[in-house]
């Protein structure tokens, strides 16, 4: 009876059995540590979403298991802060590494009750090297700093 019901539903038994598992979850690669140096903000003032406040990107270095290099003064995080008081990260910013790759990066994501942030990552070259970052998925956890912060990045992986 009850694979009789599933099928006038339009589903399979086994879909229908399967559905109330819980998929097992991916797993993070490192990618990298960045410390990162910040210029002096500039309040630019509210807007429809909240506040936004734009803090220069002026330099910093990175270093993981497959790339390392510095972050060049080509950046900025136009931040926003929203009608709660979450301030949220909007980056766009330029790595080059060891061995001359640009790197275009975008973060963004809002900051947890513990003050880090954690950040979704988007990754663009079109370096043959690094080109596979153009295709994952990147998480970040960012810890602030006076003047300065501090990214840790991972990979998502399929679940295994």
């Amino acid at each position: 009876m009850k694979g009789f019901i599933a099928l006038l539903l339009g589903i399979s038994a086994s879909a229908a059995s399967c559905a109330a598992a819980t998929p097992k979850a991916p797993g993070l690669t490192y990618l990298y540590s960045l410390n990162c140096t910040l210029g002096v903000s500039l309040p630019v003032g509210a807007g429809p979403h909240g506040t936004r406040t734009v803090i220069p990107i002026v330099g910093g270095t990175f270093s993981g298991p497959r790339m390392s290099g510095k972050v060049l003064n080509l950046g900025a995080d136009w931040g926003l802060v929203d009608k709660d008081g979450t301030f949220s990260a909007d980056t766009r910013y330029q790595l080059q590494t060891n061995d001359g790759a640009h790197i275009f990066i975008r973060t963004a994501g809002p900051a947890q009750t513990d003050g880090k942030l954690h950040l979704r990552m988007e990754f663009e070259t079109g370096s043959a090297d690094y080109y596979w970052l153009n295709k994952i998925v990147a998480v970040g956890v960012l810890t602030t700093g006076n003047g300065y912060v501090l990214i840790d990045g991972w990979q998502l992986e399929s679940p295994k």
